[in-house]
Formats: C-alpha cells, sequence, structure tokens
C-alpha cells in the first residue's frame, strides 16, 4: 500500500477509530482537589478512559462521533502536576469533552490563580467598564 493509500484510509476510518487507553487517574485526583465545589467532574474525568488526541496541544475524551452530539457548556481551568495548566472543556452533559495543554499553547509554565485573575479582569473590562472590586 502506497502513502497516500495509507492516508486516505486513515481519513476514512477517522469517526470509526477506537482512540487510546487512557488512565485518568491523575486528573481524577486533581479534580477532586481543585474542584471540591464539583464532585461530579471528578466522576466524569474517572469516565475518559478513551482518548483521541488532535495534536500535542489538544486531546479529545469523546470519540469522533460522540462530538456531533456533544454541545460545549464552559472551560475550567486545572493544574495537573507534569501536563501543567490544563483547561478542561466541560460538555451540557456534564461530561468532559477534552483538555488543552495551556503550558504548550503559551510556550511556557502558566500559574492558575494568575489565569484566573486574568479572566476575571477581562470580563469586568467587558461590561463597560464596571468596577470590579
Amino acid at each position: 500500500m502506497n502513502p497516500y493509500e495509507r492516508e486516505y484510509l486513515a481519513w476514512y476510518h477517522r469517526d470509526t477509530h477506537p482512540g487510546t487507553r487512557f488512565d485518568p487517574r491523575t486528573l481524577v485526583e486533581c479534580a477532586q482537589a481543585q474542584w471540591t465545589d464539583e464532585p461530579q467532574l471528578a466522576v466524569a474525568f474517572a469516565r475518559c478512559t478513551r482518548a483521541w488526541d488532535r495534536n500535542e496541544l489538544y486531546t479529545y475524551f469523546n470519540s469522533p462521533a460522540d462530538r456531533r452530539t456533544k454541545h460545549f457548556a464552559a472551560n475550567l481551568f486545572l493544574a495537573h502536576p507534569t501536563l501543567g495548566a490544563l483547561v478542561v472543556d466541560v460538555m451540557t452533559d456534564g461530561s468532559i469533552g477534552g483538555i488543552e495543554y495551556l503550558d504548550r499553547v503559551m510556550g511556557h509554565p502558566m500559574d492558575i490563580g494568575e489565569l484566573r485573575m486574568w479572566m476575571l479582569r477581562s470580563v469586568c473590562r467587558d461590561v463597560g467598564g464596571l468596577r470590579c472590586n
């Protein structure tokens, strides 16, 4: 089989790819420690046992077929001991859609506390200059 045929077959079977095995234990532990007010998100991470890498910056936890039916609800920040700062995509059904490796995106380690303050300042600025103290 030539390279063109291999590439075509990979594209053709992209929606039926079973994903790769994924161990969510450290993400579950991080979620339990950092999101104490949202215990259902740790449970959602525990269900993430298959992964589909989009590239080195993003990993999906929903299959290609499921991505067509699930809808985005929110982003949350999560600090991971080895992966660094993560942006977690939470879906409307409570599942975890995927994670973005923020340290890799930015090219340097990011601090979750600083990110939250930056987001808060951005929101305050966007509401028309209202005081945010």
